[in-house]
């Protein structure tokens, strides 16, 4: 339903190529990006507006130095989530010329100044330097979204700060004292002109104004912008409750006696109070916070909790008969709508009853719970739905979050066609479907979601086509709200203006609409494109008045000067912006000139305007296609208008202007596409005009198709040569690469070698050892191997939609490009050849034009981290998390474990060195009891994969208390010597406790003997456990020791006697095997991702056959799994399947081919007569449970062997109907 991917957080509204602030100030507004992926859903409009906020040139003019960022500790999480989700708009016409807030055509900058000095103010000094020069900023700059909230925040802590001072926290400040409410007022004035002030925002800006307030004309004002923020944020919970709260605070406050304290006027106000704040405003605005709030499953029932408290108070108590007969109707009315606290309101719905109508109590709650079981079973239907949501929401997954809000409104809008389809179905209109047609829960669900991300144009645009769609009303509120939050889309406000037209508004409030679109400035800044998009509406809507029956000279008049104005606004952003006068390739406002000319009768004006458009657009095949038809309606409309009966016949026949038209255009010069017009001017003089024009047609047909077919041949030879200098190119690079590789070796090693190497020997899990470095000294005599680092570049100023194909044609020539990553919101491409000639090679095409764009080519070198001793259970998202605030991360990359499971390290490249050399910052940072490693990656310095030898100093200590801590341990064994390492895992299940063992690394071999006298010494209430590890890294085991679950053996010549054979019975049931594991993922990562399920006793990974078997302690937790396992993503794009044991041992090693890797030719067997059957060993049969039919392979190993001469016999023939009889029999 998404058409665009959970857009980025860039609160930094409009803050894009058409300002001053320096790059830095402006990119450190950005804040985090939601991480993204396609979304297949509801919201399917138009991906041009998932676009992110242009990049800001980096040559940007920076007229002022630019103030230090200070972290916004002030504001919370959900202010960041609710009003800081401004998408990023296209870059497509940036310039480097920004422009300051006087030149944004028609900008609406506040009347209001702040002051420009703090420095003598009651705020932290730091503040008042920050704030001086954010005020500066913004008065240059008044489309910067962050620094306006940035204002505010200041000035809003200073005002908290002054009512309760930190040095005397039992103060009580008059709030009206604040020397700088004035300021603090304006600024969010200012703010609220520019841009939709946000459901927090709104609840901060009313909390002040409420302890402001004192007259009773203060208290309206603030009903007043109660009613703003409800309508604004539509369906918010949080600000109804608010707006209830304050006016029943109001109704209280009028009717209690004056104090002292507000003199005379106290008790006039308190009059006029009582006047306004009346029991009947309490109760409407109550009852309509429940009806706007109804449908909200997660939160309505706070809104109807306290409006019921409000209304009858403890309706648990005795009430009134008048009052328990409401309260009743209520209640019923209520648990017929689904919400997330049904339970509750039933019970509470209970103690209504016994307190009010305790005779009629089992009469009542029978027919209530009968008539109320659709509202629960709904409830029940979409009870994922709202776990999913509060799941993401708690764990701030936002992209979680946008992609249950989308599956959510596309289950609900089923359901709702679902109804439909019921209530049309003869003789089944029930009660639950007309209950289904009471409720508008699509409504709802597009609401809560335009709460949570205001800024994502996709929601909008589809709760518009909702609407649209069912013919419902409230388009024009929806539209107000949208461009509000949205002011950036002309898409918007173009849908804005329709509306307006087709509910026949007055053009007063149609021209409203246009003028609050481009009075701001916002959508000039948002660029031409999206001001051309309501110029273009505007235009439209002109045009048509005039061709109303009912127009007048008036309206006409109003036309001409409005297209006539907004051709010359458009024209004037798109020079500002150092776009050329042919901007608009499809002509479009000039051709509504030219319509409301030619409604006019104005054929020379209009024919003028494509005169003086020749200079600008006739390089544009289309645009002489519109002259030509345009010449055709002229004709014809003049004929009509001039002559009449048979002289108009062949004035309608012949058309010579257009002929010359369409000549013209084949004979200017950087015709885009000749062949349309060449059609087109051969069909029409076929069609209509006599010998001698035809003639005329075909022999200027020819010289184009001459000049066309010569333009074809240069451009074969281009191809030609460019074909010939690529494969050159790759014969000198192939022999510069023979040369290297026999000199010096500076690569680094394929997924392929690691295949070759032999396993290493197993290890005691609770002794996991780091694998060494791939990053030391090596012989130069090995083989030369893949270099990433080296023999990558880094493309910036890439022009727009272009392919990676074009990127990899264009680099070709250079040498054999294996991989090229596109970074498409960056203009910025990642481009790998096969060795690091070719790459300095590549650097020639520095400066050069590709596309149109003087591209920027640099080596990637020095981008790339080294990774290491993270926790055993990380995955891709753990190390993208721990490493995204140092920079932007291209690719992470990890080893494969086919040949080695217990390797645990991984490259992550960023996309500028600068970003991989901050991330070293973490190296030896302490990470969940593991020292990380994080280095930047240089493969010239390597050395041979080997472990790390202890020499008799590393010990291994068990048993230890599961509340003991690292320093217990340390202080336990401090005492034998100086410790170098120690390792207490934590428990994967509780992270407050250890899993009972710990490791340690002594400085010397004899101070680990000497700590072997802890062996079997009480520790905190238990005997611990000391022992020597041996090199390998295993501690010494007793030859006895029997595994807890030992392993699955396949069925062989081994008899088994029935307490084994239920054993391995009971372990199959409880085993679950998984295929389609990636060889990069360990045993680790899957253990945690299968207790999630359940405890886990056992993981057994087969990177072999790309699976793995997990055994869990209970049959039950095991067929969980199998549900909830199947088809989950393990990595990005890797969903695993569940499957039986002989399945996945049948699957292959994961072999990954490159992307432009030349693949050898499939080989065919040279004798298939010599290939007899193949014939494996009987597997061991499937868990119990879900293959009814199937005995197990335990169960038949005597009748294998029996059968075993019977097989031999029949194996090189065909089986016999005997042999099939016989199988019967034993089965």
């Amino acid at each position: 339903m998404f058409s665009e991917p959970i857009l980025p957080q860039a609160a930094n509204l409009l803050q894009i190529h058409h300002c001053r602030a320096p790059f830095c100030l402006l990119q450190a507004y950005q804040l985090i990006p939601v991480p993204s992926g396609p979304l297949s859903g509801h919201f399917s409009r138009s991906s041009s507006y998932s676009e992110s906020l242009a990049e800001l040139a980096a040559h940007q003019q920076t007229s002022r130095p630019t103030p230090p960022i200070l972290s916004s500790s002030g504001s919370s999480e959900s202010q960041r989530s609710s009003a800081g989700m401004f998408p990023h708009l296209s870059s497509a016409g940036a310039t480097s010329n920004p422009r300051a807030s006087f030149d944004i055509n028609m900008v609406e900058t506040p009347k209001q100044v702040l002051r420009a000095d703090y420095t003598d103010t009651s705020l932290p000094t730091e503040s008042q330097g920050r704030l001086t020069e954010l005020v500066a900023y913004v008065q240059e700059m008044p489309s910067l979204y962050e620094v306006h909230r940035e204002i505010i925040q200041i000035l809003h802590q200073g005002f908290v700060d002054h009512i309760y001072p930190s040095s005397n926290p039992n103060a009580h400040r008059d709030p009206r004292t604040y020397e700088l409410l004035s300021e603090l007022r304006q600024a969010r004035e200012n703010f609220d002109k520019l841009f939709a002030v946000g459901e927090e925002q709104w609840l901060d800006w009313l909390q002040d104004e409420s302890i402001l307030a004192q007259t009773a004309e203060e208290r309206v004002n603030i009903v007043d912008k109660c009613r703003r923020a409800v309508e604004e944020e539509c369906g918010s919970a949080r600000l109804w409750i608010t707006y209830g709260d304050w006016v029943l605070h109001c109704y209280k406050w009028a009717l209690e006696p004056a104090t002292d304290l507000e003199g005379e006027n106290g008790e006039a106000e308190r009059l006029v109070g009582r006047e306004v704040f009346d029991w009947k405003l309490v109760l409407d605005t109550w009852e309509e916070a429940v009806q706007s709030t109804k449908h909200d499953l997660a939160q309505s029932h706070e809104v109807w909790d306290k409006y019921m408290t409000v209304r009858f108070g403890d309706v648990g108590q005795k009430l009134s008969s008048a009052d328990a007969a409401a309260a009743l109707e209520l209640f019923q009315a209520r648990l017929h709508v689904p919400h997330a606290m049904w339970e509750e309101t039933f019970q509470a719905f209970s103690t209504f009853i016994s307190a009010n109508f305790p005779t009629k109590y089992e009469n009542i709650m029978s027919t209530t719970l009968k008539d109320s079981a659709s509202a629960k079973e709904l409830l029940g239907e979409r009870d994922v739905y709202e776990s999913a949501l509060r799941q993401a929401q708690a764990g701030g997954d936002q992209t979680s979050e946008y992609s249950t809000f989308d599956q959510y409104i596309l289950f609900e809008r089923n359901e709702e066609e679902q109804a439909k389809k019921r209530r049309n179905a003869k003789g089944k209109r029930n009660t639950k479907v007309l209950q289904d047609l009471e409720l508008d829960m699509v409504a709802a669900l597009y609401c809560r979601s335009e709460l949570r991300f205001p800024s994502v144009v996709a929601i909008w645009e589809a709760h518009l086509d909702y609407l649209v769609e069912k013919s419902k009303s409230g388009i024009l509120p929806l539209l107000a709200r949208a461009t509000k939050h949205c002011p950036w889309s002309g898409s918007l406000w173009k849908q804005y203006l329709l509306a307006s037209e087709i509910a026949e508004d007055e053009f007063d409030e149609t021209e409203k609409i246009k003028h609050k679109a481009t009075r701001t400035g916002l959508l000039d800044a948002a660029g031409v494109e999206q001001a051309l998009v309501i110029y273009d509406a505007w235009c439209g809507y002109l045009l048509r008045r005039t061709k109303r029956a009912d127009s007048t000279e008036e309206d006409a008049d109003v036309a001409e000067m409005g297209i006539r104005s907004s051709i010359e606004a458009v024209h004037s952003l798109a020079s500002k912006q150092g776009l050329g006068p042919d901007f608009d390739a499809s002509f479009s406002l000039q051709r509504k000139y030219v319509e409301y000319l030619k409604s006019q009768g104005r054929f020379d004006n209009a024919r003028a305007q494509f005169d003086d458009a020749v200079a600008d657009f006739g390089k544009h095949h289309k645009f002489w296609l519109r002259f030509y038809e345009f010449e055709l309606q002229k004709g014809v409309q003049m004929a009509f208008i001039q002559q009449g009966g048979n002289e108009r016949l062949p004035t309608l026949w012949s058309a010579p202007f257009a002929v010359g038209v369409l000549k013209q255009g084949l004979q200017y010069p950087d015709l885009d596409k000749p062949e349309p017009l060449v059609e087109a001017l051969l069909n029409h003089c076929e069609d209509f005009e006599d010998a001698d024009e035809l003639q005329n047609a075909l022999s200027l047909v020819r010289k184009v198709q001459t000049k066309i077919n010569e333009k074809k041949r240069e451009e074969a030879l281009q191809v030609e040569s460019v074909v010939r200098d690529s494969q050159k190119a790759e014969e000198q690079v192939a022999s510069r690469t023979e040369e290297v590789a026999n000199g010096l070796h500076i690569g680094k090693r394929k997924r392929e070698d690691d295949l070759q190497e032999p396993d290493s020997k197993k290890r005691n899990t609770n002794a996991v050892e780091m694998q060494e470095s791939v990053e030391g000294s090596a012989p130069q005599q090995e083989q030369l191997k893949r270099d990433r680092e080296h023999a990558s570049i880094l493309v910036q100023n890439l022009p727009d939609s272009v392919s990676e194909t074009k990127i990899r044609q264009f680099f070709s020539s250079c040498g054999l490009v294996k991989h090229v990553k596109y970074l498409e919101d960056e203009h910025t491409a990642v481009v790998e050849f096969e060795d690091a000639d070719a790459a300095s090679f590549a650097l020639s095409r520095d400066g050069r034009e590709f596309e149109g764009s003087e591209i920027s080519v640099v080596l990637n070198t020095g981008s790339t981290l080294y990774v290491t001793n993270y926790p055993a259970a990380a995955d891709e998202a753990f190390i993208r998390n721990l490493l995204r605030p140092y920079g932007e991360i291209i690719n992470v990359r990890f080893p494969s474990l086919q040949k080695n499971k217990r390797r645990r390290f991984c490259y992550v490249e960023f996309k500028l060195p600068s970003e991989a050399q901050a991330a070293t910052e973490l190296d030896n940072k302490e990470i969940d009891g593991l020292q990380i490693v994080a280095k930047i990656s240089n493969p010239t310095v390597r050395h041979a994969r080997t472990e790390k030898k202890d020499d008799g100093r590393k010990v291994f200590v068990g048993q230890l208390p599961f509340k003991a801590t690292a320093d217990d341990v340390e202080k336990l064994f401090a005492k034998y010597g100086k410790l170098e390492n120690i390792r207490v895992p934590k428990d994967a299940n509780a992270r407050n406790r250890i899993r009972g063992v710990a490791f340690l690394t002594f400085e010397s071999s004899e101070q680990a003997q000497a700590a072997l006298a802890m062996n079997d010494q009480e520790f905190k209430g238990r005997k611990i456990t000391v022992q020597r590890t041996e090199e390998s890294g295993r501690t010494t085991k007793d030859p006895l020791r029997v595994s807890k679950s030992p392993s699955v053996q396949v069925a062989g010549e081994t008899s088994v006697n029935s307490s084994d054979l239920s054993s391995i019975e009971d372990r199959q049931q409880r085993t679950v095997a998984i295929c389609d594991v990636p060889d990069t993922v360990n045993e680790s990562r899957i253990r945690a991702m299968a207790e999630k399920t359940g405890p886990v006793r056992k993981v057994l990974l087969k990177t072999n056959h790309q699976g793995a078997l997990i055994e869990f302690e209970t049959v039950a937790d095991a067929g969980r799994a199998m549900i909830e396992l199947d088809g989950h993503e393990i990595d990005p794009g890797r969903h695993i399947r569940v499957t039986t044991e002989k399945e996945m041992l049948q699957q292959k090693a994961e072999h990954k081919q490159e992307q432009f890797a030349k693949r050898p030719a499939p080989t065919r067997p040279t004798n298939t007569s010599a290939q007899g059957p193949v014939r494996r060993p009987m597997q061991p049969g499937a868990r119990k449970g879900g293959h009814l039919g199937q005995r197990s392979a335990f169960l038949m190993q005597t009748e294998q062997k029996k059968g075993t001469d019977a097989d031999v016999q029949t194996a090189n023939g065909k089986k016999t109907n005997e042999d099939f009889r016989n199988l019967i029999k034993k089965g």
